[in-house]
């Protein structure tokens, strides 16, 4: 597998990232309210914490950020379709795990019947918490924890 970095977005990503929710199945699952347009991804950088996902250099993705509490972050993402079962996400969730204070907690929800990024937080330790029951939809968290030396 290719090395996977995980950035800030800016503005020159703008392209890139509209090309990705160009594509109608990455968009449906994403659940993104975002025209694939470099001025509407613009919009977005500045709306929410926004990253890039890169391998060999290339934006093959995004993950999304909104701050739900003082600790708790709600995290979105999605994956140009070629990249799908490759690990990529998996790795990129890793990094930014890695990357975020101790004490905080991630939430995701994920549609039922998306497998792919239901493994992708089992992978990364989150915890299926509840579904919602009738909309087709599952809740997952992960806190991280305090590094005790």
């Amino acid at each position: 597998m290719p090395e996977v970095q995980i950035n800030m977005a800016v503005p020159s990503d703008s392209p890139a990232i509209a090309a990705i929710l160009a594509d109608p199945l990455v968009q449906r699952r994403a659940h993104l309210m975002v025209v694939p347009d470099p001025t509407a991804v613009a919009m977005l950088m500045q709306s929410t914490h926004l990253l890039t996902i890169r391998c060999d250099k290339q934006i093959v993705g995004i993950m999304t950020l909104e701050q739900v509490t003082a600790t708790c972050w709600e995290l979105g993402y999605l994956l140009c379709r070629t990249d799908w079962g490759k690990g990529i996400m998996t790795a990129a969730v890793g990094l930014l795990c890695d990357r975020l204070q101790p004490g905080n907690c991630l939430r995701a929800t994920v549609d039922d019947d998306n497998i792919g990024s239901q493994r992708v937080l089992i992978k990364n330790d989150f915890a299926k918490e509840t579904d919602d029951g009738e909309q087709g939809k599952w809740f997952f968290q992960k806190g991280l924890a305090l590094i005790k030396y």
